[in-house]
C-alpha cells in the first residue's frame, strides 16, 4: 500500500464515468462517426471530456487519490484513455443503478482506505473553461466543510438562463463568507423544472445544481444509512469484502439485486437542512 494511504484524513476524488450518455448516441455517431459514450469524446481539441475532468481534478487531488468509476462494456475507451493510471484507482461498476450506487462503490473503497476521508465527486461530463477557478471554488468547500465538519457542500453555478433540463437549488440564509465566494444553506432542490417554473426560478436568482459535491466520506454513508437503508445495506456487505478474495463476486451480487437510486432526489433533498 503506498505510503499516500498512511495519511488519514485527506481529501479524494470521485469521478463518475460510468454513464452510457444514450442522449448523445446520434450526434455522435453523426458529428464524429464514433458509438461512444459522451465522457470520452473530445468535443474540443484532442483530449475526451474525461481527460479534461482528470486534468481538471489534478490541479488539486494527486491521481493516487482520484477514483475512476468506469463501466465494463466501455473497455475500449477504458484501455485508450485511461491506460496510464493505476488499476486500483479505476473502480468496476457491473451494472448502472443511477447516481448514488455510481457514487457510494468508490466511496466504500476510499472509506476502507482512509475512514477519515473528505470526497469531492465530479461529473465527468462538464465542459469547464476557467479551470483553474473552477478548481478554486471545489478548494473553498473544502475548507467549510474542514470548518463544519457535518455539512455537505454542493457547487452551485449562476444560471445564463432558465434551463429545463438541470437541476436547480434555491439558495437559503449564508452560513459562511469569504472575498469572491459564500456559502449558503440550501433552501430547496429544484429537479427539472417545467418552463414557467425555470424562469421562475431564473428570475428569482437561484442556481443550477452542478452536481459537484465536497463532504465527508462518514456524512455521505449515515445520509445514506437514514434514506437509502436498503441500498446501503448491499454496500455495507461489499464494504466488508473489499480485500477478500470474494470481493468482485459479492459486489456482482449486491448489483445485480440492486435497485436504481438517484443521489439527489434520494439522499440530498431529504436532507436540504
Amino acid at each position: 500500500m503506498e505510503r499516500a494511504d498512511f495519511q488519514k484524513g485527506r481529501l479524494w476524488g470521485i469521478v463518475l464515468a460510468a454513464g452510457e450518455g444514450k442522449r448523445m448516441d446520434e450526434f455522435i455517431r453523426y458529428r464524429y462517426g464514433l458509438r461512444s459514450p459522451k465522457q470520452y469524446v473530445a468535443f474540443i481539441g484532442k483530449r475526451s471530456m474525461l481527460q479534461h475532468t482528470l486534468d481538471r481534478v489534478e490541479r488539486l487531488i494527486p491521481p493516487e487519490r482520484t477514483l475512476v468509476v468506469v463501466n465494463p462494456i466501455h473497455m475500449r475507451e477504458i484501455k485508450a484513455q485511461l491506460l496510464t493510471r493505476s488499476r486500483n484507482n479505476l473502480i468496476f461498476q457491473p451494472y448502472n443503478r443511477e447516481t448514488a450506487p455510481g457514487v457510494l462503490l468508490p466511496l466504500i473503497y476510499i472509506f476502507k482506505r482512509d475512514p477519515e476521508a473528505r470526497v469531492a465527486i465530479f461529473p465527468s461530463d462538464h465542459f469547464i473553461l476557467e479551470e483553474e477557478r473552477f478548481m478554486r471554488y471545489v478548494e473553498s468547500g473544502d475548507e467549510v466543510i474542514q470548518r463544519y465538519r457535518e455539512q455537505t457542500v454542493l457547487l452551485g453555478v449562476r444560471p445564463e438562463g432558465p434551463e429545463v433540463e438541470y437541476g436547480w437549488i434555491e439558495p437559503g440564509e449564508s452560513i459562511s463568507g469569504h472575498p469572491g465566494w459564500e456559502a449558503r444553506r440550501v433552501g430547496r432542490f429544484l429537479e427539472k423544472p417545467d418552463s414557467a417554473s425555470a424562469l421562475q426560478f431564473f428570475k428569482k436568482g437561484f442556481l443550477w445544481n452542478t452536481f459537484v459535491t465536497i463532504t465527508r466520506a462518514k456524512t455521505l454513508i449515515e445520509m445514506t444509512k437514514q434514506c437509502l437503508p436498503h441500498i446501503w445495506e448491499r454496500f455495507e456487505r461489499m464494504l466488508e469484502a473489499i480485500g477478500g478474495r470474494r470481493e468482485l463476486t459479492i459486489i456482482e451480487k449486491e448489483y445485480r439485486g440492486m435497485e436504481n437510486a438517484n443521489l439527489s432526489r434520494g439522499v440530498f433533498e431529504k436532507h436540504s437542512e
